[in-house]
């Protein structure tokens, strides 16, 4: 089925159920990054634009949170029912500003996004607490789970639609109201949801602020207003968002930079697993923050399994993301795909280009995949999330030599083991020190399941029951029996 391409949205604000244009006096614009040509542009926002939005969202909120759990969930599930019928319209979008291969985009993330959107508008019906009793004689005590009040989302570039989804909508359904912030390079997608949403939402209940991370970004994380940020992005930004909330304090949930070490023992099937890791390490082209971009193979299989993935790399379709053929799309911008080419340019004088690593004679911002080898713990290669579809590989002989590697790092966001050995599997599962870790298998993930990162990634949970309740506050009620 060939491409079309769908109507573009209108980039503004929506603000009180009003779409209007931002008041800054800049002009942004928004790239196709298959291309480099201009798609749209729109006027950047200011902290007055801020201020408007978060008056909205608060005069909303009480009536908004004052509807039952089921009354709320309605409103989601219309939204669900409307983004099903016109996925084909987001799935154009996707591909237009985030450069995201059509075929990827139609079978895998926007269908998840889909159930996403499903999941999250019931799940907040089945809230968790500790259970009802006299912990204290004479007293029944219980708790109560209630919204925080208005969350700020500020969402990436990398996965537009999903990020926003996955802020949005578990906010609303436990009873608070948005203002959402998207990557003012990939707007599109988040504002054509925000319309279709606003169809079925009381007015000031999801409000959207374009603009430049520095200005509307950090004037949203530092407001009096706002009762929670959610932010997903890099670890630089991540500290100054932590310190901008701090302030107040405000609540943060931080989805921050990743770094995956990707363990692979002497007992796997070499073939299956290279398979499968190359597909892990390349999807999004690479500008996945859990992607499995960093190899630590054991001596004895590494140079056949290194062989193994280099002969998934030839394979590897390069090409318009338009194109139904496509496996591997251009990267979001030039400068995304410079500073790729910089960390590449820059290995050390030991390592080895074993694969790839140059800029293909086309329009747009392409990289081929690539793969380097020989690397020590130390290099930038190593020690950087590189963000694109790079993969790098050390060798280790020992189960504590592959930990120390695997650990090695300041980040602490998802990693993967590879083996046969279940009780080996589960011993280095435990030692690593990542948020989600997987065994022989990598990036799998759901809207029923938490989501989060350690360390340098960050704090907090997106996704599942433990990432609906982190929208929530605890509220413990005592009621004497005498």
């Amino acid at each position: 089925m060939a491409f079309t391409a769908p109507a573009l949205p209108t980039v503004a604000n929506l603000i009180n159920g009003q779409w209007v244009d931002g008041s800054g006096s800049e002009i942004l614009t928004v790239l196709n990054p298959g291309t480099g040509a201009e798609l749209t542009s729109f006027s950047s926002s200011t902290a007055e634009d801020v201020d408007r939005a978060v008056a909205a969202a608060r005069a909303a909120q009480p009536a908004w949170a004052a509807l039952s759990a089921r009354q709320r969930s309605v409103a989601l599930h219309a939204i669900a029912d409307e983004f099903v019928s016109r996925l084909p319209e987001f799935i154009g979008l996707e591909v237009l500003d985030a450069g995201k291969p059509v075929t990827a985009a139609t079978e895998e993330e926007l269908p998840d996004i889909a159930d996403s959107v499903r999941h999250f508008a019931g799940a907040a019906r089945v809230l968790s607490g500790q259970a009802a009793g006299e912990y204290v004689p004479g007293t029944t005590t219980f708790v109560r789970r209630e919204p925080l009040g208005v969350v700020a989302g500020v969402t990436p570039w990398n996965y537009p639609l999903w990020q926003a989804v996955w802020k949005i909508m578990p906010a609303l359904a436990v009873g608070n109201t948005v203002v959402i912030k998207p990557a003012e390079i990939t707007p599109l997608s988040t504002v054509a949801f925000a319309a279709m949403a606003q169809r079925h939402l009381p007015a000031g209940v999801l409000n959207v602020v374009n603009g430049h991370g520095s200005v509307v970004g950090a004037a949203l994380a530092a407001h009096p207003g706002v009762n929670l940020v959610s932010f997903t992005g890099s670890t630089v930004t991540g500290r100054k968002i932590a310190a901008a909330a701090a302030q107040h304090p405000t609540r943060a949930i931080l989805e921050l930079g990743g770094n995956a070490p990707v363990i692979v023992f002497d007992d796997v099937d070499v073939d299956s697993a290279a398979e499968s890791i190359t597909g892990a390490a390349l999807y999004n082209a690479g500008q996945e923050c859990m992607a499995a971009t960093r190899l630590i193979i054991a001596e004895p299989v590494a140079e056949r399994f290194l062989d193994a993935i280099v002969a998934n790399l030839a394979k590897v379709r390069l090409g318009d993301p338009t194109d139904e053929s496509t496996t591997l799309g251009p990267l979001i911008s030039a400068d995304q795909r410079d500073r790729a080419e910089k960390l590449i340019a820059n290995r050390p004088a030991s390592s080895t280009l074993r694969y790839g690593g140059k800029r293909p004679d086309r329009p747009g911002f392409y990289l081929e995949p690539t793969l380097i080898t020989g690397l020590s713990q130390d290099d930038d290669l190593v020690q950087q999330e590189i963000f694109a579809p790079v993969m790098t590989a050390q060798t280790f002989t020992t189960e504590s030599e592959a930990i120390t590697l695997a650990n090695g790092v300041d980040f602490g966001l998802a990693g993967s083991v590879w083996t046969r050995d279940i009780g080996r599997g589960l011993r280095v599962v435990n030692a690593l020190d990542y948020g989600n870790v997987w065994i022989n298998n990598h990036l799998v993930v759901a809207p029923d399941l938490p989501i989060g990162g350690l360390n340098a990634s960050g704090y907090g949970k997106e996704g599942g029951q433990l990432g609906i309740e982190e929208f929530t506050r605890v509220k413990q009620i005592g009621i004497s029996l005498t």
